[in-house]
């Protein structure tokens, strides 16, 4: 038994099971997990033995070590009530092994320190003194004061039912007491004071050989032939240093003699083998290897008849036995080979036999077992590759299946649910089915998303096993592939709509139309602009279902979008993005501002149900929002620096603009670089990659295809819009917020010098003219305004350094940036 294995504990006196009532307590009334109806809560039987030095070492459960009871269904630790009681207490982890779970010191009813087996009687003791038992009332308790039926316990495995009693406690039926047999031999020689078979005529030695060697061919030592102490080897008169025996017969009796201690080996291995911990498959070939045997037996059967009838002699017993002789021997060197191989694993050892045999008729035997062993594997295939299901308690099958619900999907930034749910276990892999592995595996997990209920192939795979494993004929498998690939595509473009998906998610989130922002900015600006603590989720809420049903009403999916305000920045989203993509940064996380607006953190999503939620996963998604608050916060920074430039536009009627026209190119520049970034963004970005993502999707033929394309998708516009690139993003944000920083700049001028501009302006024109003359032509004025224009060209000169850096480095769709930010060449 190892540590954090699922255990069934069974107490010997009552012979139930530890189980949990509703009110957490322990008691020993409960039923194996195995047994259990499917509609109970097998949870409450299922346990988990730790260390408690070490709650996550694997390895054997040793006598003597104190360890933790832990109950994985409830996630709660087995702890010590002060009125004798056992209940289960929900702990954090880290605080289980300092003091606040109960540690117990499991050992054996003998002081003996060994890995424990499920053989094996255990006890559990607490505080060097009591022990935990079951009470007559059939509660657990620890005050158990002495080791007792009471508190004695057995470990057993709960994913497969357990040998009875009876199993353990008679070893004669695997015949394992004939390898020990020395004592028993001395005693019987000693009883019948036997002759040594030397002192007997030729003939008599010769009845006598013959008589030995059919029981010997039965795994029972006869009066000479006799085995050798701790093996299966037989010898004749073996307790002697030299045999007695005519030393033609003991030459002929050795040629057979190998075949009766391969028979044996044989038995031994069946005995263990076919156990339900070796799985379906080493049980169906043990059941293959009895049904020789069987055979074998019947062989042995007609020589006995022969012998009683008194017509056959040793030489015509040699002759009659080399058939079998060859086809034990062949059974015998292929479990030698098979050591612990279980499941798949021995499914391709048997095939390799069959392949390096040249004898026909051992040919024969190796494809009969096979045929028999691959009869649940074939069970197993028949289910994954027609309903999309795994039952593979033994884990022998070729997929193995992780317990990860379909929820994940919601908060798997990683995006690997598609591949984790599902994966290829290369150790049970049959050498003939390697080159149809990926389609087995992609075969089950269509199927899987679509749901089939019923396949259209009927078991095919069942009905034609002798002929698929015969011939190696696995075709069929590819005739599923085609089908279920064809039913998922379908389910993809015609039930999920993914283009039009795609259409809603290019619409709102990457602003292709730009009436959206328009809309909804004019209606909540006022409520963006607020604290994020006085904004009103509801009416934002509204305000936005307002915006989208007035621009995309005939848009099939408006109704799957959401809008929130998120908990961290965008600064924030893109440092995390970096981190979990193990992009290399040399940042630390970006500083928070204590008060932050709600245009700052407002976000868009989408919800996606089962199985589009494949394709859209939240990776993708994720950098799709991404791309949303990015060219929000740069079209409201736009809508700002137009704001201003329209306010600046206002003096002309003054005739005072050209005092401003220093103010009025840097704000034309500030224009120029979000309009011609928002315009790379919208057409060499998102328009190329989104033509481009159209016609592969025309042109995919899988699942994994549209999936990769899809995700492919959103990385490259992310990608190439540099947003997630550390020093492109760090530079820009300082041109951004300068622009930001200016635009409130003027607007603040404005409403000061508008203020001189009243209705008796006309009598004052001379003298109002003089005082805003005399405010922009002063020293504090122009500083501002000359550090603006210094720190700003400086953060653009240093843009435009790092884009040619990305062009010198073949990172070629910057090109188009590049014109479009410097197309006279004056900063090159």
């Amino acid at each position: 038994m190892e540590y954090k294995q699922f255990l069934a504990i069974k107490n010997n006196r009552t012979n139930r099971y530890l189980t949990i009532d509703q009110n957490n307590r322990l008691l020993s009334s409960g039923c194996h997990p195995f047994f259990k109806h499917t509609e109970c809560n097998k949870q409450r039987e299922i346990f988990q033995i730790l260390n408690a030095a070490n709650q996550d070492y694997i390895g054997p459960i040793i006598m003597q070590s104190a360890v933790l009871i832990y109950n994985p269904g409830l996630q709660a630790y087995l702890c010590c009530q002060q009125n004798g009681e056992l209940k289960l207490e929900n702990i954090p982890y880290q605080e289980a092994s300092h003091s606040k779970a109960t540690k117990f010191m499991i050992q054996g009813t003998v002081n003996q320190k060994k890995a424990i087996t499920e053989n094996d009687d255990v006890v559990f003791k607490f505080n060097d003194a009591n022990y935990l038992i079951s009470e007559l009332s059939l509660f657990c308790s620890w005050n158990g004061p002495t080791i007792s039926q009471d508190s004695t316990w057995k470990l057993q495995r709960s994913n497969f039912p357990p040998l009875p009693e009876w199993f353990q406690q008679r070893p004669f039926i695997s015949l394992s007491y004939l390898q020990s047999s020395d004592q028993l031999t001395q005693c019987l020689v000693k009883q019948n004071e036997r002759k040594p078979i030397g002192s007997h005529s030729y003939q008599i030695q010769s009845i006598y050989l013959i008589e030995d060697l059919l029981y010997a061919m039965m795994s029972i030592e006869g009066q000479y032939i006799k085995k050798k102490n701790g093996s299966f080897d037989y010898l004749i008169e073996g307790h002697l240093e030299q045999s007695t025996c005519d030393l033609s017969l003991q030459q002929m009796v050795s040629k057979i003699l190998p075949m009766c201690s391969q028979h044996d080996y044989i038995e031994n291995y069946i005995q263990q083998k076919i156990k339900f911990e070796n799985g379906y498959i080493s049980q169906a070939f043990c059941s293959a290897v009895k049904e020789l045997m069987q055979k074998y037996l019947l062989m042995v059967n007609q020589l006995d008849y022969e012998f009683n009838q008194g017509e056959i002699t040793l030489q015509k017993f040699w002759y009659y036995t080399q058939p079998s002789i060859r086809i034990i021997n062949s059974i015998y060197v292929l479990i030698q080979s098979l050591s612990k191989q279980i499941g798949g694993t021995l499914l391709s050892t048997i095939t390799n036999f069959i392949n390096t045999s040249t004898d026909p008729q051992i040919v024969e035997v190796y494809s009969f077992l096979l045929q028999k062993s691959f009869i649940p594997y074939m069970k197993q295939l028949s289910n994954w590759i027609y309903y999309g299901r795994i039952d593979d308690p033994f884990e022998e099958f070729l997929v193995a299946e992780k317990k990860i619900q379909k929820s994940s999907i919601e908060t798997d930034y990683k995006n690997d649910f598609w591949d984790q749910r599902f994966a290829l276990r290369n150790s049970q892999i049959p050498k003939f089915l390697e080159k149809y592995q990926d389609i087995i595996l992609r075969t089950g997990k269509y199927i899987n998303v679509i749901g089939q209920k019923e396949s259209p192939f009927d078991n095919y795979l069942i009905k034609n096993q002798g002929h698929i494993v015969q011939n190696q004929d696995f075709t069929h498998l590819v005739s599923c592939f085609e089908w279920a690939n064809k039913e998922i595509i379908n389910l993809l473009f015609q039930k999920e709509n993914i283009h039009k998906r795609l259409k809603t998610i290019k619409t709102f989130f990457l602003f292709d139309s730009g009436d959206f922002f328009i809309h909804f900015i004019e209606a909540a600006e006022s409520e963006l602009a607020k604290d994020i603590k006085e904004i009103s989720k509801e009416k934002l809420e509204s305000l936005f279902d307002l915006a989208v049903r007035s621009m995309a009403s005939n848009d099939a999916y408006k109704d799957d979008l959401v809008c929130y305000i998120d908990q961290y920045t965008i600064n924030e989203q893109i440092y995390a993005i970096r981190n979990l993509r193990g992009i290399d940064i040399n940042e630390n996380k970006p500083p928070r501002t204590q008060k932050l607006k709600g245009i700052e953190l407002f976000t868009l999503d989408i919800k996606v149900e089962w199985p589009a939620n494949l394709i859209f996963s939240r990776a993708s998604l994720l950098n799709y929002q991404i791309l949303f608050r990015s060219l929000m916060s740069l079209n409201y920074l736009l809508k700002q620096l137009n704001e201003a430039w329209v306010l600046q536009k206002q003096l002309k009627d003054t005739g005072l603009h050209q005092k401003f026209l220093k103010q009025n190119f840097l704000l034309s520049r500030m224009q120029h670089l979000i309009k011609n970034y928002l315009y790379y963004v919208s057409y060499d970005v998102v328009e190329k990659n989104y033509t481009s993502l159209i016609q592969n999707l025309q042109n995919a033929d899988n699942f994994e295809e549209v999936k990769e394309q899809h995700m492919r998708f959103s990385e490259n516009c992310l990608k190439e819009s540099l947003i997630i690139d550390q020093d492109f993003w760090k530079v820009f944000n300082k041109c951004t917020n300068f622009c930001s920083q200016f635009s409130s700049q003027i607007q603040k001028q404005n409403s000061s010098l508008m203020s001189f501009f009243t209705d008796n302006f006309e009598p004052k024109k001379v003298q109002i003219k003089e005082k805003i003359t005399e405010l922009v032509t002063g020293k504090q004025f122009q500083t501002l305004y000359e550090t603006f224009i210094k720190n700003y060209d400086e953060a653009y000169r240093e843009l435009i350094k790092i884009i040619k850096t990305y062009i010198s480095q073949s990172k070629t769709y910057v090109v188009s940036l590049m014109i479009r930010l410097d197309y006279q060449f004056d900063y090159l």
